[in-house]
């Protein structure tokens, strides 16, 4: 029922899939805002069904530019929005009997009769950085704090997804997991250069790493923000290279222990002498496209371990580990309060 966004899954690399018999799952559904895709993928007129937290969302943009996202089924007589709904001017139409619906959710027009005092089911959704983002608490309660702002360099350009099984926290956590991202990631070191912050739903971090980039000795200034449990931004400063890259890791709970993972990137380079501004666009769009592929073949050898790992709530951690107990206790605040707290 999904449309709209090439998705690559990761179950099909394991034919005896044992992550799918890990439920439940470890974690609730957290909340906060998660994306759902990106503002290039909703032309005016365009109707997409993304799965959202075990359910169907239906996210459409009317003729003017108005996005919006809806519960899947219409009031009326229960017909699925994203299978053969339109969208006329700015009204959202069913594809069973043609009741139309305008972006607030009331029932604006029928082709025969009075239209009801039907009103589709909106979810809270908004753009941010070319990003989709939609909003979910587990009782429904509209959002508790809004997205920050960020420069306009940090907006990707080039995006991929992958489905799989997992928690989306443990994809947050991979950053501040120092031992791993030595051991797994082959980074010759890293140093902290701002230490871990908890500011409200945000989370920061600064870090100085060395690794090899075909097979030159480079280093990288990486400052890390976490927006909820379901993105992070890292900013990577390339000195040597005169470039800033921006590198968006974003997860999406589908499904009890399933995920969507986006990686998105954008790479800005020093101003080029003499060289047309069109040609330095062009140029720094293969240099995003560059970076999101090795991104993602970065973290090919995650996919594995998020996709069959167990959620340990009070982890053995020793003092090389990272502040993983710092972050989780941060992460806390994004789950039901009976959910035990871990250290």
């Amino acid at each position: 029922m999904e449309s709209g966004v090439a998705v690559r899954n990761y179950k099909s690399m394991y034919p005896a899939d044992s992550a799918d018999q890990h439920s439940p799952a470890a974690l609730p559904y957290p909340s906060g805002w998660f994306c759902v895709g990106f503002s290039k993928e909703w032309r005016p007129g365009d109707v997409r069904t993304r799965r959202f937290m075990g359910t169907d969302t239906v996210v459409y943009r009317t003729l003017s530019g108005v996005l919006r996202a809806s519960q899947p089924y219409c009031p009326h007589l229960g017909a699925h929005l994203g299978a053969g709904g339109t969208v006329e001017g700015e009204l959202l139409v069913c594809p069973f009997h043609r009741f139309a619906f305008a972006p607030d959710g009331a029932c604006a027009r029928t082709p025969y009769g009075k239209p009801p005092k039907l009103s589709l089911g909106l979810l809270p959704v908004c753009e941010k950085q070319g990003i989709v983002w939609l909003w979910h608490s587990p009782d429904g309660t509209p959002p508790a704090w809004r997205l920050p702002d960020f420069p306009a360099s940090s907006t990707p350009s080039t995006f991929r997804a992958i489905d799989l099984a997992g928690q989306p926290q443990d994809v947050l956590e991979n950053v501040v997991d120092y031992g791993h991202l030595r051991e797994l990631h082959g980074l010759r070191f890293v140093d902290v250069v701002s230490e871990p912050k908890g500011d409200g739903p945000f989370y920061s971090i600064g870090l100085r790493i060395g690794r090899d980039l075909l097979r030159f000795p480079m280093d990288q200034e990486v400052t890390c923000r976490f927006v909820g449990v379901g993105a992070a931004v890292l900013t990577i400063e390339l000195a040597q290279l005169r470039t800033r890259a921006t590198a968006w890791v974003l997860a999406t709970p589908v499904a009890p222990a399933r995920m969507r993972f986006w990686s998105a990137a954008r790479v800005a380079t020093d101003r080029v002498p003499h060289l047309p501004m069109s040609l330095q666009r062009a140029f720094e769009r293969a240099l995003s496209v560059g970076m999101n592929w090795w991104t993602v073949h970065d973290i090919e050898v995650d996919l594995p371990i998020w996709h069959h790992k167990k959620y340990v709530r009070h982890p053995g951690l020793n003092d090389g580990d990272g502040p993983i107990g710092h972050f989780r206790h941060w992460a806390r605040q994004f789950y039901p309060q009976e959910i035990p707290a871990t250290s």
